[in-house]
Parts: C-alpha cells; structure tokens; sequence
C-alpha cells in the first residue's frame, strides 16, 4: 500500500490542532517579549521541548505499541501506569484546565467587563465543561474543527501586521541563558506529558485509513509527525516575533496573559482583540472538555469500573473551578516546579525508548530516570526556595555540562544508566548463575 499524501496532511493537521491548545497561544509572545533582540535563540530553545520532544514522543510510543502506559512500562507495568496517571493529573484537573477558565477570564472575560470577578467566569466555564463532557455533543466537534482555522487566520494577520509594521528594535533580553529559559518555557505546554495518550489516536486514524503493517505505520506517523511539527514551529516562531516586535511598547514584569492581550491590541487593535478573545475562549473551552472527558475515561479504565466516568468528571471539574481561581500566572509557577522534576524524566525516557531493542537490561531505564529526576528535584527545590541558589549542590547543577541548553539532566541520567546496566550484568553474571 502507497502512503497518500492526503492522509498524511489530514492525519497531520488533526495532531496539529490536538496539541495547539489555548494555552500554547500565550507561552510565544512572552517568550519574544522577556527575550527580546534574543528572541530567536529563545524560541529554538522553546522548539526543541515543545513540539520536538512531543512529536517525538508520539512516534516513539508508537513504535512500542501506542498505549498511554508505554513510556515506563520497561521499568515496569505499574510504574507505566503511575507515570501516565501522573501524567493526566497533570495534563488535566490540576494544571491545564484550571488554566483554561483563567485564561479565558483574564483573556477575553476581563477585556470586556472588567467588573466580573474570576470567580463569576469559572462557574460557568467549568458548568458549561461538566454538562458537555457528562453529555458529549457534535457541537463542541464542530467548533473545534472550524476553531483552528479561525485562530491560525488571525494569527497569520497578526504576524503580518507584525512584519510589516515598521516597529522600533526590541529590547535587550530579560533573561540568560536564553536558550535553556526557552527550552524550560516549553515545559508548560505539558504536550510531552501527554505524547503516548495521543500515539494511541494517530495508530487509530492510520490503521482506518487501511495502514495495517507496522512499517508502514511508523512510515506513516513520522510523516505525519513531520507535518504537525512544521505547523507547531511556525505558529510559535511568528508569535514570538510578534511578542519581541512590542516589547518597546510593553512595561517590564507584565505575566503571560497581559502580554499576549497587549501583543494582540497593539498590532491588531480592540477589534482584533476582541475577535481573538473569543476564539481562545472556545479553544479553551473545547480544551477542558477534551482533557477532563481524557481524565475520567482513563482512571475509570484503571479502576476497571469501579470508578464510574459520571463521578470521576465531577471530581475533576470540582478541583478544576477550585484551581482556576488563583489566577493564569500562579498556575503556571506552581505547575513549574512539579514539571522542573517530572519532564527530564519523560524525556529522558522518549530518548531511551527510541534504542529500546538494542536496551537489554530493566536497570538501564531506572538508572536513567533517577539521574534525571534527581537533578530535576534539586532544581526544583531551589524554585521552591531561593535561599537554596547558592547551596553547593545548585551550584553543582548549574555547572553540568549542556546548562545552557537546559539539559543539565542529561548526562547525570547517561552515567547512571551506564552504572545501573553495568551493576545489572554483574549481578547476572555473579549470583544468578
């Protein structure tokens, strides 16, 4: 059988818009408007976490079989299934939809009718998410497929505007080393996290489109994966310019949401504002729903039904209206110390699971995972107090080779996969003879 270009442009475009959610949409312009005159460095960085390492992640999972506990299963059965529990919490009622109802407050709600309280916005926002995800409606399938469209419309305006607006020069960059705040920056898309739920969908469009043979699916998804990565890299490099073409124009320590309110109004005006409110309200919306309906079907297969779906949707939009109300800026910095530990992990993991057959030991996989996550938990701990920036074993992580890259984990988890595989074959060989 051929692969038709068609299917690879639809199959292509449809992981484009499952990982372009709302809240990709206000990462880029801050990253150009803290990065400045940097801000090409700066979205490298951004490309390589964010949609390399997620793409990537589809593929791998794939290869090993597209179930959502693939990535840690070598380790073992349940550690697969805690990671991607992990995973979906995070992805779903404790980060990214709570996320969602305050974007779209201080996004759309907020431009409008100021006098609103957040609260007011998430009561409805997450009613309106519970009532469709406990009765699914072709409705919210019909807005997302016209919804991406109008966002990458308006995008393309705004880029446009940007390029040929003559602005004055972009500002020195706020923050060093650009590359690693980039790549770091990406972690809060969380579309990483979410790569071997999603390998599952791809296998399942390609195997109906008639790619039964493993080859030809791997042939497949890697070209599919190609057309969603160039999508994803050029919607977030032309939002990145835009956010460094304004940067003059904006004051110093704005957060994320204001900075891609004032990006918009600047080169779009009120109209435009408004028009792109709207559409990330609904992309938000179709977002919550999508990830707590993900949540709910995934822990009730777990629980093998003992967990019925109609009250695990409840729980979730409960914590997630609870979530919601302490604002956009502060989810985000308290989801950056969890993601600081989990993310080298699930990297670390993508990257190995790319050599799994040539990877014989269980032990090559701990070692990795623990020699990620534990640089990954002290940088955690100095986020969590700046008292600990200067404490020896900080100033150990920032001396790793590739910091500046944001991969100080990487070699810490090589050694100790070395160490572990090492210790595996000696045990073999000494005291399993």
């Amino acid at each position: 059988m051929k692969i038709k270009t068609s299917d690879i442009l639809i199959v292509g475009f449809a992981l484009f818009a499952i990982f372009f959610g709302a809240g990709n949409l206000i990462f880029p312009p801050y990253l150009g408007f803290t990065s400045g005159e940097s801000w090409l460095t700066a979205a490298l960085g951004f490309l390589t976490s964010d949609p390399f390492f997620p793409i990537l992640g589809v593929l791998v999972s794939i290869m090993l079989g597209g179930q959502a506990n693939v990535l840690g299963k070598r380790i073992h059965p349940k550690f697969g299934t805690l990671l991607a529990g992990i995973s979906i919490l995070l992805i779903g009622p404790l980060f990214s939809v709570p996320r969602t109802g305050a974007t779209t407050h201080e996004v759309f709600v907020q431009s409008l009718w100021p006098g609103i309280p957040a609260w007011v916005t998430s009561l409805l926002f997450f009613g309106l998410t519970a009532y469709l995800s406990l009765n699914p409606s072709k409705v919210i399938n019909h807005i997302g497929k016209y919804l991406t469209p109008m966002i990458l419309i308006i995008l393309a305006l705004l880029v446009t505007v940007a390029l040929f607006n003559p602005s004055t020069p972009s500002t020195t960059s706020q923050v060093t080393p650009v590359f690693a705040y980039g790549f770091k920056e990406g972690y809060q898309t969380m579309d990483a996290l979410g790569a071997s739920l999603l390998a599952s969908v791809v296998m399942s469009e390609l195997h109906h489109r008639g790619y039964t043979d493993k080859k030809m699916q791997m042939k497949a998804g890697a070209l599919v994966g190609l057309v969603a990565f160039v999508l994803l890299a050029l919607v977030y490099l032309s939002l990145t310019y835009a956010g460094a073409s304004v940067s003059t124009y904006l004051p110093n320590h704005l957060n994320r949401t204001t900075v891609f309110s004032g990006t918009v109004s600047l080169l779009l005006g009120k109209f435009g504002h408004l028009l792109m409110g709207i559409c990330v309200a609904l992309a938000c919306l179709t977002t919550a729903i999508g990830l707590t309906s993900a949540f709910s079907n995934f822990f009730m297969n777990v629980s093998k039904g003992r967990l019925p779906y109609q009250g695990l949707t409840l729980l979730a939009v409960s914590v997630e209206f609870i979530i919601s109300l302490i604002g956009t800026e502060k989810i985000i910095m308290l989801a950056y110390f969890i993601l600081t530990v989990i993310y080298p992990i699930v990297m670390i993991l993508i990257l190995f699971s790319l050599f799994d057959s040539y990877i014989a030991h269980r032990a090559t996989y701990i070692g990795a995972v623990l020699g990620a996550g534990c640089i990954g938990l002290m940088e955690a701990f100095a986020l969590a107090n700046p008292a600990l920036a200067k404490s020896p074993i900080i100033q150990f992580t920032t001396s790793l080779p590739l910091h500046n890259y944001g991969l100080e984990w990487f070699f810490p988890a090589l050694g100790l996969a070395l160490l572990f595989t090492i210790g595996s074959v000696l045990h073999k060989s000494f005291f399993q003879k």
